[in-house]
């Protein structure tokens, strides 16, 4: 699969302090390493240098590192700085997989989870439409914008600005006019007056050419060459808001989408991500409303999980009161990790109820976790899994 080659020294640095907290492998020997002390180091060539810490036993020779977290998968290319300090080295590129990726699933035994717990459910739209927008509500906006931003200009895209809002507080022709055809929005080129119009995407001509010029002019004025407007919908498929991405240069400023729209790196998998984090997005701001949580089962187990982590099937006794759950509930439960007790935090995706005396099957989405490492544990174990299928 195609992956994003960064090679800037800067963005490099920046990566690599990230991944800091993270445990890295090398993809050949399956040895685990930690980063540290990466800095830039001064040279002509502004190099990026770092060291690294074998988890267990002597250095080696790792051929790259990999390191797989939430929303991406990113592999460390270096060079040995001085054959007399095996642990130094500077970076050459980094390679990030595109943001979405088919995500395998690992069968589990014996992993067993504690107090599963039901939370209060929330619906937002009933809370705009009586209070509107809250601080809660504007604290998690603001956040999210700049969580989107950073996620996708670590991605390749060339971005001016995510704005995330709600449909009823718009007075946008063009966003009253998406709201009624519930329909993606996607304008490519402002300066040629190019849309993307496949697959029920909304063209602004149905707005008269009066109005779509005055967009445009509006957009050049600007200096915005490209937009990218993704609904945001609730559980139950009501649309509430968007998320509008725009851009400086056309086609968000990404290869795939100026040379390639509907090729594998290209339109798809970006929507398919979105549409994932409009579901993290609104599950975040429920989460904020819920402050009540009622026990479900003490025990259960893990059955299985997706390779990001992200996607986890549970093994529930028959006896569990599942007639309380619907699709979208918040669920809580806790794992043991490495003698430490961790939270997770997710909603029901799939409720398959017991027969007889089988047990009940519970799909989640894990959305956080109150350890900030906690997350990139699951993805590991379970790559881990995947590709050592025999253990």
């Amino acid at each position: 699969m195609k992956k994003y080659r960064l090679t800037d020294q800067k963005t490099l640095l920046g990566v690599l302090l990230k991944l800091q907290s993270n445990a890295v492998t090398d993809p050949v020997s399956q040895k685990k390493y930690r980063i540290q002390n990466a800095i830039n180091s001064g040279d002509l060539n502004q190099s990026v240098h770092f060291t690294i810490q074998a988890e267990s036993g002597p250095i080696g020779k790792p051929s790259s590192l990999v390191a797989i977290m939430k929303d991406n998968k990113a592999e460390i290319r270096f060079k040995q700085v001085n054959p007399y300090q095996e642990e130094l080295f500077f970076t050459t590129e980094i390679l990030i997989e595109p943001l979405e990726r088919s995500a395998k699933r690992a069968n589990i035994e014996n992993i067993p989870i504690s107090n599963l717990q039901i939370g209060t459910t929330v619906d937002i739209g009933t809370i705009l439409s009586l209070h509107g927008k809250t601080s809660i509500i504007n604290q998690n906006l603001t956040s999210w914008q700049m969580h989107l931003e950073q996620i996708l200009s670590n991605f390749g895209y060339f971005i001016k600005r995510v704005n995330i809002d709600f449909y009823y507080a718009t007075d946008s022709r063009l966003m009253e006019a998406l709201a009624q055809s519930k329909s993606l929005y996607f304008l490519i080129d402002s300066n040629k007056g190019i849309f993307h119009e496949d697959h029920g995407f909304y063209h602004p001509k149905k707005l008269g050419e009066n109005m779509l010029r005055n967009l445009l002019d509006n957009y050049l004025v600007n200096n915005i060459k490209s937009v990218l407007v993704v609904p945001v919908k609730s559980y139950s498929g009501v649309h509430l808001g968007f998320f509008e991405i725009t851009s400086n240069m056309p086609g968000l400023g990404n290869s795939s989408l100026q040379t390639d729209i509907n090729g594998s790196n290209g339109l798809t998998p970006l929507l398919h991500f979105l549409t994932l984090k409009s579901e993290e997005f609104l599950y975040q701001m429920e989460l904020s409303y819920t402050n009540q949580w009622k026990p479900l089962v003490q025990n259960a187990k893990i059955r299985d999980i997706s390779e990001d982590g992200a996607g986890i099937g549970l093994y529930v006794p028959p006896n569990a009161p599942l007639k309380e759950l619907t699709k979208g509930s918040p669920v809580s439960f806790q794992v043991l990790i490495n003698q430490n007790w961790y939270s997770f935090f997710g909603s029901i995706r799939g409720i398959k109820p017991s027969e007889s005396s089988s047990d009940s099957i519970l799909g989640i989405r894990v959305y956080q976790c109150d350890r900030p490492e906690g997350l990139s544990l699951l993805s590991a174990y379970a790559s881990q899994l995947i590709g050592n299928p025999l253990g």
